[in-house]
């Protein structure tokens, strides 16, 4: 019989992946909840910090953003989905060849440094 775990209780792969964190933002002033992965969280951060905006700014702007496309597309995408879009966007804006060669991309060890890297 598996093991049952408290709903307290966090379950975390061995690749440590960990599920859905929920976290309330304040989006023009009203709250709303975000539920996406705890490595997201720790990007909007960092990406916070680096820009001199708090979480709330941040996600206020992509909110905005967002309602203004889903009116022009009908495309209804939430937004724990445009805040993953965003952060890898983000991300992938500030790659560059070398920071590609430092974390050895494209020698065969692609996934170094991420949770599924294992360490090697």
């Amino acid at each position: 019989m598996p093991e049952r775990r408290s709903p307290t209780q966090r379950a975390t792969s061995p690749q440590g992946i960990s599920p859905l964190v929920s976290r309330s933002v304040s989006i023009a002033g009203q709250s709303c909840q975000i539920r996406i992965e705890p490595s997201y969280w720790e990007a909007l951060e960092e990406i916070s910090r680096r820009e001199g905006l708090d979480i709330d700014e941040l996600c206020t702007d992509l909110k905005d953003r967002l309602d203004a496309q889903n009116r022009r597309t009908e495309s209804g995408v939430s937004l724990a989905n445009a805040v993953r879009v965003f952060v890898v966007g983000y991300f992938r804006q500030a790659a560059t060849e070398a920071g590609h060669s430092r974390a050895g991309h494209g020698s065969g060890r692609l996934l170094t440094g991420t949770p599924f890297g294992g360490g090697t």
